[in-house]
């Protein structure tokens, strides 16, 4: 199956509850602003703030490239500095955080001819930004949709109570999978004794949105330590020798294949995440465990991603505030990445929440 707008459509009527309304730019799907903002960092759909380079959050957000490594990418931090938080993306570009937002599912074939629709549009709509742009790209194979399942499925895991992710950091020799999705205890506890209101699951960087949404799914769906690593394809149909190096690092209790068409995995120990042929999302679980080569360590790994989420949370405060709620607990100033990376590993989650529910 090839996600074509029509397709787009026809998945979204079938297995979400947004609505899809008749717009200046034609059909759309209405998000509210906190669901928009993290679309477009999962999929790279675009604002109509401009029309040649709509803006997406996507990339922005990131922290590490690799597992069980402390060291920032520019992204959330440049160096000892908060940089590309949702609070600092809010204050540069005020319309992510307010007004419902469209996403407006657009094929082409050439640049220049999204180019040029996009400038026709933004001349004539009224409140462009309000517009989140996804490009179907009708002359690659397979539409450069592959964000867009990786949207998929973390939706599918979010729903079932998972705090998920795409393009996660792993480790150079292994690549980053597509798509994780993360069952932890020790998280879970903390955020549901802060309060959060009950629901479901959530995508890992809502970690860094709570000063702007106030709230987050309830992870009460599972129990234990349960991680998954997926793959997402559209061009071609072989995930195997990928998926096996993330599952060898002995990390993962399951993988899946991301497929639109496929019908079946390809082993007995994938599972697969499909659409049917009424457009509804197909789960296949794995029908045996896999058996990795070699193991890393799930304990030091399920340790990392727990910091690994607290700086999420830690960028919920401005710089001011972070040199403050530093200074306050060391008595000293922030002078390196490494004096941040000591405060958060040190810190439980529950004082992290605590100081961003005083904001």
């Amino acid at each position: 199956m090839k996600i074509s707008k029509d397709v787009y459509f026809k998945i979204f009527e079938k297995n979400f509850d947004y609505k899809i309304i008749e717009t200046e730019m034609g059909e759309a799907i209405q998000m509210p602003p906190a669901d928009a903002f993290i679309y477009s960092c999962v999929t790279g759909a675009g604002y109509l703030e401009n029309p040649i380079y709509p803006f997406t959050p996507k990339g922005l957000l990131k922290l590490f490239y690799n597992a069980f490594d402390y060291k920032f990418v520019t992204g959330i931090f440049d160096n000892t500095t908060l940089k590309n938080t949702p609070l600092i993306l809010s204050q540069a570009k005020e319309y992510l955080f307010t007004q419902t937002k469209y996403v407006v599912p657009v094929e082409f074939v050439y640049e220049g001819e999204l180019t040029d629709y996009l400038r026709r549009q933004f001349s004539s709509i009224t409140n462009p930004q309000d517009y989140i742009i996804q490009r179907i790209e009708m002359r690659k194979i397979g539409n450069g949709m592959e964000p867009f399942l990786e949207f998929l499925a973390a939706e599918y895991f979010k729903n079932r109570g998972y705090i998920v992710e795409n393009q996660i950091p792993l480790a150079h020799s292994v690549g980053s999978p597509d798509f994780g999705a993360y069952s932890l205890d020790k998280v879970t506890k903390s955020l549901n004794s802060f309060g959060f209101l009950p629901g479901c699951g959530f995508h890992i960087i809502e970690l860094a949105m709570i000063r702007l949404n106030r709230h987050l799914g309830n992870q009460g769906h599972n129990t234990g330590n349960h991680l998954v690593v997926g793959e997402a394809k559209t061009n071609s149909r072989t995930m195997t020798r990928q998926l096996e190096k993330y599952l060898d690092t002995g990390l993962f209790d399951i993988g899946f294949e991301i497929h639109p068409a496929k019908t079946k995995p390809a082993t007995d120990y994938f599972g697969l995440i499909t659409l049917g042929a009424d457009f509804e999302l197909k789960i296949i679980p794995p029908e045996k465990q896999y058996e990795p080569s070699h193991r890393l360590s799930k304990v030091d790994y399920v340790k990392w991603l727990t910091n690994y989420m607290k700086f999420y949370l830690l960028a919920n405060l401005t710089n001011d505030e972070l040199s403050e709620f530093y200074y306050e607990l060391n008595n000293s100033r922030i002078s390196s990445q490494a004096d941040i990376v000591r405060f958060v590993a040190k810190m439980d989650v529950e004082t992290l929440l605590n100081r961003i529910g005083v904001l």
